[in-house]
């Protein structure tokens, strides 16, 4: 039942609103994480944020999301200079990630689920645009939290057999996207003669495919290269130069999961005669 739907909409608007600050949190605590990271900064512990130029210690004021930035007109409080718009942007868009998974999967465990994968994403994406890296603890984590929901959830409704069933439905589609993405990329090395595609997007295709059906496996990867492209553009990407491909597969990961039923159901629907 969807739980959403015994709301009235004063409430509705709440559980949105609530969804989208606790998204915007976590872009925050993503950005930090990711950032400590490719500055191979001690990532956790008790030290405390400070800004990127001066190195001054931020105060609570100075770390709420979106808006302390806005308030502050993009720039330290302390030294004044410019901080990169991408920390409001990406705490705006996990806001409105979260917001599309409590309106996609109700208030359930699926969504927590799917907040991590938003995290994880996130903060993998921010890394490789810095380095050119993926983390694989950013791959790990989801990966084990997507098997051990559907574990559970399928062990507790079906039974022992019920819940082999769902680990392979789950585990084929990763498995089809790792293969066929290191086949490609051994080949397209060959043809190029250099590195097509970095192990790091490699298994990422991996973890995306125990997140996602059979059929969407080509939405994904149409997905990943359309907003591949819009992002080589953007970022000014020439001929032979290194690009980040783990923001858009990423991204298109999330749309698939999100609006994937509703894209093949709509296609399909052009052949209903």
């Amino acid at each position: 039942y969807n739980m959403l739907s015994y709301f009235d909409t004063a409430q509705t608007v709440y559980i949105i609103i609530v969804a989208f600050l606790l998204g915007a949190c976590v872009g925050s605590a993503m950005n930090c994480l990711a950032y400590r990271i490719a500055n191979k900064q001690k990532w956790s512990g008790s030290s405390r944020s400070a800004c990127p130029n001066c190195g001054h210690t931020l105060s609570m004021l100075d770390l709420i999301p979106i808006f302390s930035w806005l308030f502050l007109g993009g720039k330290c409080r302390y030294c004044k200079k410019k901080i990169s718009a991408r920390y409001p942007i990406t705490e705006m868009i996990t806001g409105l990630c979260f917001v599309a998974i409590i309106l996609k999967f109700d208030i359930s465990v699926m969504s927590l689920t799917a907040a991590v994968l938003v995290a994880c994403l996130l903060a993998l994406s921010v890394v490789d645009l810095d380095t050119f890296e993926i983390p694989d603890r950013f791959l790990i984590i989801p990966a084990a939290v997507r098997l051990l929901y559907l574990g559970i959830k399928s062990a507790i409704e079906d039974g022992f057999l019920g819940c082999l069933k769902a680990l392979g439905l789950c585990i084929l589609p990763g498995l089809i996207m790792f293969a066929g993405m290191l086949l490609l990329s051994l080949f397209m090395d060959k043809v190029l003669k250099r590195e097509s595609m970095g192990g790091g997007d490699i298994k990422l295709f991996g973890m995306a495919g125990l997140w996602i059906t059979l059929p969407q496996i080509l939405l994904l990867l149409i997905s990943a290269c359309i907003i591949g492209l819009i992002f080589a553009v953007a970022l000014k990407a020439g001929k032979g130069k290194e690009f980040p491909f783990g923001p858009a597969i990423s991204a298109a990961t999330f749309l698939t999961i999100i609006f994937g039923d509703t894209v093949l159901n709509a296609y399909l629907s052009l052949f209903t005669f």
